[in-house]
């Protein structure tokens, strides 16, 4: 398959330059290269490949923006949980909305079924090739780019989404257009909701063994924000010394040491490292989840008091995948437009006196309806591609406003999670606060029902007495500092969030749909309109007083 570098329209190998400007045309390996998914985004070239999917640059012709896309490898066509996990991603991602985390922008499926994603086309680097060419950071760079990525970890929680695969190589480093790093937070594809089991396969290890917490190696379904501060610890111990705090060569080590081992101190690596990271990334790394930070808003705020004002400015990424120059589409149709004309002057030229041959009368005929009808799909196009563009702008604010909101409940949360955690915990039997006694004694009277199943014992009833204790206790401490109101209205933000998705998703579906019906019937008259010119070009060549006109074709029209 060959495709042309200029507007992206395909041929097949046995021609060499493009009808539409007279390029000399491109072989490509990769056969969705040129190929128009959602009938408006050009694939142009591939920029990575995983295990489950392909990365392409794409050209969005509607909206005059070049964006990222994620399809998925053909062998998982019929894969329809990965399906499901894929529109997961895409939804969940979107409702995010936070500068340090991808966005996304769409969702669908190519012609032969395979799902993709529109995501915004970042410029920079992941962070492990930053790490393999500098090997560690210094100590005020590993806080700058830590605060950002602990904001990112917060949002995601905020909306109770676990990523579950912290690591290097999703944390991509942009350019910004003052020069400092924006941190994005990418490859949600694996991230759950922690109340969604069903899309995970019973005894599948989700994750990098390297960062993977403790509790996710005792249970392989245990999905908690906790275990994503955990991979933050180990993410924060490698930027600022070089290396990982635990290292194996097999699953079994890092379990091993994840499970049982002390971590090196910070400071004992790391010169001049700053005591509060120090602590920080200790707490971080504790083997109990209870023993780590509340949330990642304590981590973000622990990071604010030691990061430099620059640091602590929320940054955007720099415009390289906003709008671009008009290309593609509004070229190949202006060229299309230019060359039917072209051939009804050679028509006039050789039969002045409109006696043309009837076939090649109406092949003419046949290219410019062909060509009207290809400019009025277009102008449809723009229409519903501007509604769907205002129906996104209006979302994204919506996302941004609720979003503000929840960051807001969740910080003064998190605050009282603190507050409660130091004002509960002496009181509480066994260390820990009183959630976890509770879970202590609950645990043990389970224990005492599954061995003696048929005689109550008194432990069992000591144990059943000190598990309603602490849940009374519990619950005494969450009136006190305010927790239970505060995790209400938070609630409460969540279901407007997703209510205002459900609607907009169903507005979405039905224009995207006529999008893509829209730009495969235009797909399909680019492939008669290049019949009937490479037909009437067959049919008129070779005559000496059309030599201009041709000249004219190969040009571009």
């Amino acid at each position: 398959m060959k495709v042309c570098p200029s507007c992206r329209l395909r041929y097949g190998d046995d021609v060499e330059f493009c009808l539409v400007d007279g390029e000399v045309l491109e072989a490509v390996q990769d056969p969705r290269i040129g190929h128009v998914l959602g009938g408006r985004y050009t694939l142009t070239e591939v920029i990575g490949r995983g295990g489950m999917a392909t990365v392409y640059k794409a050209h969005h012709s509607l909206g005059r923006r070049n964006v990222a896309i994620k399809v998925l490898h053909d062998r998982f066509a019929d894969d329809l949980s990965l399906h499901e996990r894929f529109a997961r991603e895409a939804e969940k991602t979107k409702s995010l909305a936070h500068p340090n985390i991808i966005e996304v922008y769409d969702l669908g499926k190519t012609d032969d079924g395979v799902p993709y994603l529109v995501m915004e086309l970042l410029d920079g680097h992941p962070l492990d090739q930053v790490l393999r060419r500098r090997r560690q950071l210094a100590p005020q760079e590993t806080i700058a780019l830590g605060l950002q990525i602990a904001r990112g970890l917060s949002r995601a929680h905020d909306f109770d989404v676990v990523h579950r695969d912290v690591k290097p190589e999703n944390i991509f480093l942009c350019r910004s257009d003052d020069r400092v790093p924006v941190v994005k937070l990418v490859d949600f594809g694996i991230a759950i909701k922690q109340d969604d089991l069903r899309l995970t396969a019973s005894g599948q290890m989700i994750g990098s063994p390297r960062y993977m917490a403790p509790e996710r190696f005792r249970d392989k379904q245990v999905i908690i924000p906790a275990s994503d501060l955990y991979a933050f610890g180990i993410l924060l111990f490698e930027m600022a010394t070089g290396k990982l705090p635990f290292e194996s060569e097999s699953m079994a080590g890092y379990l091993f040491h994840h499970m049982e081992t002390a971590p090196p101190r910070l400071s004992s690596l790391v010169k001049d490292c700053p005591p509060e990271l120090d602590r920080l990334v200790d707490e971080l790394l504790a083997k109990e989840p209870s023993d780590r930070p509340v949330d990642a808003h304590a981590v973000v705020a622990t990071l604010s008091s030691v990061a430099t004002e620059s640091a602590k400015r929320i940054r955007r990424v720099s415009a390289l995948s906003q709008r671009v120059r008009a290309s593609g589409l509004q070229l190949r149709m202006d060229a299309w437009a230019a060359r039917a004309r072209t051939y009804s002057e050679m028509l006039d030229r050789c039969w002045p006196e409109e006696n043309a041959p009837r076939l090649m009368a109406e092949r003419a005929a046949e290219l410019n309806a062909a060509v009207a009808r290809l400019r009025m799909l277009h102008k449809v196009a723009k229409s519903r591609e501007e509604e769907l563009g205002q129906l996104d702008a209006q979302l994204k604010l919506d996302r941004e406003r609720i979003g503000h909101a929840i960051q807001a409940l969740a910080e003064d949360l998190s605050r009282s999670k603190s507050k409660e955690r130091d004002e509960v915990r002496p009181s509480a039997p066994g260390g820990g606060n009183w959630a976890d006694a509770y879970r202590r004694a609950l645990a043990a009277v389970i224990d005492f029902d599954m061995r003696h199943p048929n005689s109550p014992t008194d432990q069992a009833l000591r144990a059943l007495q000190d598990a309603t204790e602490a849940y009374e206790k519990w619950m005494e401490a969450q009136k006190r500092t305010g927790l239970t109101d505060l995790g209400f209205q938070l609630e409460a933000l969540r279901k407007r969030q997703s209510s205002l998705d459900g609607e907009a998703r169903d507005k979405r579906e039905r224009i995207s749909r006529e999008l893509t019906e829209n730009g495969e019937e235009r797909t399909r008259l680019e492939v008669k309109l290049v019949e009937l010119s490479q037909d009437l070009s067959a049919a008129l060549g070779g005559r000496p007083e059309l030599a201009d006109l041709f000249d004219r074709l190969r040009a571009g029209g």
